[in-house]
């Protein structure tokens, strides 16, 4: 019983989870929304990806005796924000479903992942980077339209940044949320504790939403989240179970998806915060924190309603605000990666453009054309040197 209250593993699992929440629901919301979502349905979405989330956490660490901490796909949600709009929802629904198989199949067939992971990082994250970069420009572009708020959360994020960094998110949300009170918003000041529901959308299969959804967000989701959550575990002295994990987390994928759950995948830089040394000196005892983590994911699954309630009620600046400063770190670790290494720079940059200018040609959207093309160049280059 005392093992199974450590308060350093409770702690440590409460940090992840408020971490990876509060830097990035704002984001989901933005694409259930975009994608056409009702309230109910949003609810939904959250309700789906918490209980997902939580029962792999809880399932991969208790029975591999590892913290393996999963999460949903951020970098996957900013590329939904930009592509969702042009389709119905159940098609939309079918593009998770489809994903969900992608990485069932990554599991199962090891030439796929060894495909995979044959594509330069350096396209992978130029690629990233085009798709994060409209949101970290919106905002600031709300200093025109509430200089106030702009200069209050900017400069609270500037100052959390320097002395707190692991919560300048859940800083900024709180200036978010007294300026929305102080400014009137009678909805946050009524917002209750209630449970979310289910809802279930059936899934349509189109062969449009499939290559501009399914694809981008499968590849995003491997190269930005599976493939780093598996060389985090390692730089810890982890030996992560790679299959049973793209396995797992695929089916998940594709029981969720119909209620939302558009991905679950291994955790990056939140999972670090249950592997330390400071979470247990033991460390074949720190897959207790990824425990608790599961727990609270849970909950704040189940009580979706409050937290959609919450974010619906904010102005549409602070929303815009949140989204942008959150992306921050991943937008300038991408752009880093994308043009370190000369030789890659040329085709990253066409990666970054093409992704960047939003084209679609024959049917496929800009995202895919831009690794694509990026590929195929770096291709040429290599065979002519």
């Amino acid at each position: 019983m005392k093992k199974l209250f450590n308060m350093s593993h409770l702690t440590a699992g409460f940090t992840s989870v408020l971490v990876g929440y509060t830097s990035s629901v704002v984001i989901i919301i933005q694409a259930a929304t975009t994608a056409g979502a009702t309230p109910i349905q949003l609810e939904s979405w959250l309700l789906a990806l918490g209980v997902s989330m939580g029962l792999t956490s809880i399932v991969f660490s208790w029975f591999y005796k590892t913290p393996i901490l999963t999460a949903w796909s951020t970098p996957g949600a900013a590329m939904l924000v930009s592509a969702v709009y042009q389709y119905e929802l159940t098609s939309v629904i079918g593009a998770f479903v489809i994903s969900g198989l992608l990485i069932l199949l990554t599991g199962l067939i090891t030439p796929l992942s060894k495909a995979l992971e044959r594509i330069p990082p350096q396209l992978g994250t130029a690629m990233l980077g085009a798709i994060l970069l409209p949101f970290c420009l919106k905002s600031f572009e709300t200093v025109t339209s509430d200089p106030v708020i702009f200069s209050c959360m900017f400069a609270g994020f500037m100052l959390a940044k320097n002395s707190i960094p692991k919560y300048a998110m859940l800083v900024l949300l709180t200036i978010g949320v007294i300026y929305a009170v102080a400014v009137g918003n009678s909805d946050l000041r009524t917002t209750e504790l209630s449970l979310a529901t289910p809802v279930w959308v059936t899934p349509e299969f189109d062969i449009s939403a499939i290559l501009n959804l399914s694809v981008p967000l499968y590849i995003v989701t491997m190269l930005s989240q599976n493939l780093p959550g598996i060389a985090m575990m390692k730089s810890y002295q982890y030996n992560p179970p790679v299959k049973p994990i793209l396995i797992g987390t695929g089916l998940t994928n594709i029981l969720s998806a119909p209620f939302g759950g558009f991905s679950v995948n291994l955790a990056a830089i939140s999972a670090a915060i249950c592997m330390t040394q400071e979470v247990d000196s033991d460390k074949s005892q720190r897959y207790r924190a990824v425990i608790w983590a599961g727990f609270f994911y849970v909950v704040a699954g189940v009580f979706a309603t409050t937290v959609v309630a919450i974010f619906l009620s904010l102005p549409q600046e602070v929303t815009v605000i949140l989204a942008g400063f959150a992306l921050l770190g991943t937008l300038l670790m991408c752009l880093q990666s994308a043009f370190k290494d000369e030789r890659y720079r040329e085709s990253a940059l066409l990666t970054f453009l093409i992704t960047l200018s939003g084209v679609s040609v024959l049917g496929v959207g800009s995202t895919l054309w831009g690794l694509l093309v990026g590929i195929l160049y770096l291709r040429i280059i290599n065979a002519s040197r």
